[in-house]
């Protein structure tokens, strides 16, 4: 019997992303030559004119599959885009920007010391999204805002550390970890919200995919 190991992306080592190539394609479904784990996002870069241009984006099913999505981040209505769809030998980026974070905890302590733990990557400054926030935080929220800032993964401090895909919200990565002293609500932030969640480590959990 053949076996095949799944790389469980670990965000400290894949942090710069992962290369890979598509081996085939079938609708909106390609396999890698990557075995990833499920959740893991990408992006697919096409020849264009002898250049390479990212005609789809991607998130890994696991194993070697991922499935197609298209990707919007370049849309302008004001030029047109070339039509190029993904094929067998293209390149496929994952965990592309998962050196970039933003950490969600729940107070000003634990909150620092996540930032001291990932000194070596471009954390997003919270009060950033907290400015963005009008009601209480949804996954969607979390999702539009990854992609204005091009953050890669969301760092969830809750009654473990989550390590989560910033664009198809699945947990990459998650240990055992707890904190000291109260949840500021909705996380913390230096802004103040009057924001109404009963319990912030299950409602938070609720938007993560296992």
């Amino acid at each position: 019997m053949r076996i095949f190991s799944i790389l469980l992306l670990s965000l400290s080592l894949y942090a710069n992303g992962l290369v890979t190539h598509i081996t085939d394609v079938l609708g909106n479904v390609i396999a890698t030559k990557a075995y990833l784990k499920k959740g893991i996002s990408g992006i697919v870069l096409c020849p264009y004119e002898k250049e390479k241009i990212i005609c789809a984006r991607c998130v890994s099913a696991g194993e070697n599959r991922a499935v197609l999505y298209s990707y919007k981040a370049l849309k302008n209505d004001a030029f047109a885009l070339p039509v190029v769809f993904p094929k067998k030998n293209d390149e496929v980026i994952f965990g592309k920007n998962y050196k970039r974070i933003a950490i969600i905890a729940p107070n000003l302590q634990t909150y620092l010391k996540l930032k001291k733990r990932f000194s070596t990557f471009t954390v997003i400054p919270i009060d950033v999204l907290g400015a963005f926030l009008e009601d209480e935080p949804k996954r969607a929220d979390f999702i539009n805002f990854a992609k204005k800032m091009d953050i890669g993964m969301y760092i969830f401090a809750l009654d473990k550390l989550y390590e989560v895909d910033a664009l198809s919200f699945y947990a990459i990565n998650e240990e055992d970890f707890s904190f000291k002293g109260k949840f500021k609500l909705p996380f913390y932030t230096s802004y103040n919200f009057d924001f109404d969640i009963k319990n912030p480590i299950k409602y938070y959990k609720s938007m993560i995919k296992e």
